[in-house]
């Protein structure tokens, strides 16, 4: 019988009683609890390894509400994990929200798509206005806020606001869960509008992150670090875990087991060897890690085949801009990465984007943690400073460098006089 693949679905009670296929990242709540003294977490991963999943996964533990959701949880780790754990069930107020697909070409598209983006999740929970628990000119504000009118001032302090009314009308502080927070950040870059949208997303993520009184816990989900300067410089309580770092290195992706199992009940035991190649290769703390959307597109396939699933959704938008900028110098170092070669480089983990067209450190950073190279750690002196080979994961990844990446640097480099010979000789060499 073929497995019931949830493609494209990132909703968690949707697939938990639809009883598609799941993978545990229960985990991930069990780890966060066991940080009592840690308030806020960052969690950068690639994009489609999982992150909305996991927060609709969160929301759907954490938010308090009168349905009994443990029929979700009661065969997963965080339920065997004990009464410790189980006491935050269904016990907070929570606020999501998505800044996924705010990506206009112009920051007052971009400002459109956020003031709908916080009306929305005001809309939502309209309910505290009825709870008598917001003085007038919170009711007004909240009003403001419903009806379009708020003034932009309102917008950079809704989450903050949004928080306090929560907590005043339940009695529990809120738990906040912000998906995707750079996807503006990167249209911003890419459009020019930087700086109008860091401005925004600092004001809006330290009002209801930093310091909040009424704040539980608070996940953020993205691609990048975006540099502390830039955004985080007053978010000094924010736990930072990328890629690189052990902790949650199994939360997010498929590990080796999850794969092997899962190719296993889809009769497809004799696969694994392909998979592994193709869509194999990640490495989040030393965890071998496969990319979870390309197994599962190649799962879902009535005749499974194998191509780039991943590349053919994934946006590369800045990867593209950011290339194009540094293709006159790349050829050779994309020759080694394509002979399979690799290099030693120091990453840096908070990616500078303002800075990124001028250095080629931060490009190694961006494509780390974008999913287009993979990290392994080198062990370097007590004294110095972490290193990591980088190369490319799989052969899905391959295929971008060697098709895509060769375009745009043959037409980049073309305007230099530089000569592609050896790396186009490269590429076909290695497709």
């Amino acid at each position: 019988m073929p497995l019931r693949i949830p493609l494209g679905i990132s909703d968690f009670r949707e697939l938990r009683e639809k009883g598609l296929e799941y993978i545990d990242k229960s985990g991930l709540l069990v780890e966060m609890l066991d940080r009592e003294g840690t308030k806020v977490l960052l969690l950068p991963r690639p994009r489609r390894f999982g992150k909305t999943l996991n927060l609709s996964m969160l929301r759907c533990f954490f938010e308090r509400r009168s349905e009994d959701l443990s029929h979700l949880f009661q065969d997963l780790a965080v339920w065997s994990a004990g009464d410790a754990y189980r006491r935050h069930f269904q016990r907070y107020p929570v606020i999501f929200l998505t800044f996924r697909d705010v990506k206009a070409s112009t920051f007052e598209g971009c400002w459109a798509d956020l003031t709908k983006k916080i009306q929305a999740l005001y809309d939502e929970h309209r309910a505290v206005l009825d709870e008598g628990a917001l003085s007038a000119l919170e009711r007004r504000n909240y009003a403001a806020i419903l009806d379009g009118t708020a003034e932009a001032a309102l917008y950079r302090q809704a989450l903050g606001d949004l928080s306090r009314y929560l907590h005043r009308a339940t009695g529990e502080r809120a738990i906040i869960l912000i998906d995707e927070y750079d996807e503006p950040i990167h249209a911003g870059s890419i459009h020019g509008y930087a700086r109008e949208i860091l401005e925004f997303s600092r004001a809006f993520l330290t009002v209801g992150l930093k310091d909040n009184p009424h704040l539980e816990r608070g996940v953020v989900t993205g691609v990048l670090r975006i540099a502390r300067e830039s955004i985080f410089s007053g978010l000094n309580n924010l736990a930072v875990y990328t890629l690189l770092q052990r902790t949650f290195s199994t939360c997010f992706g498929f590990t080796e087991p999850e794969v092997e199992a899962l190719m296993a009940r889809a009769g497809q035991r004799d696969a694994m060897d392909l998979v592994r190649a193709w869509y194999n290769g990640y490495d989040f703390g030393g965890t071998v890690i496969y990319n979870p959307w390309s197994v599962l597109s190649y799962l879902a396939d009535q005749e499974p085949e194998l191509k780039p699933y991943w590349l053919n959704t994934s946006s590369n938008e800045l990867i593209k801009a950011t290339l194009e900028k540094h293709a006159a110098r790349l050829g050779p170092t994309l020759e080694a990465l394509l002979l399979g070669e690799g290099f030693e480089t120091v990453l840096d983990e908070n990616v500078p984007l303002d800075r990124i067209d001028q250095s080629d450190a931060a490009l190694w950073s961006l494509l780390v943690f974008s999913g287009y190279l993979k990290a392994e750690k080198r062990p370097r002196g007590a004294m110095e400073q972490a290193a990591h080979r980088l190369s490319i994961p799989n052969r899905e990844v391959r295929l971008l460098y060697s098709g895509t990446f060769q375009q745009w640097l043959e037409a980049r480099v073309r305007d230099h006089g530089t000569d592609l010979h050896r790396l186009i000789q490269g590429l076909r060499a290695r497709t």
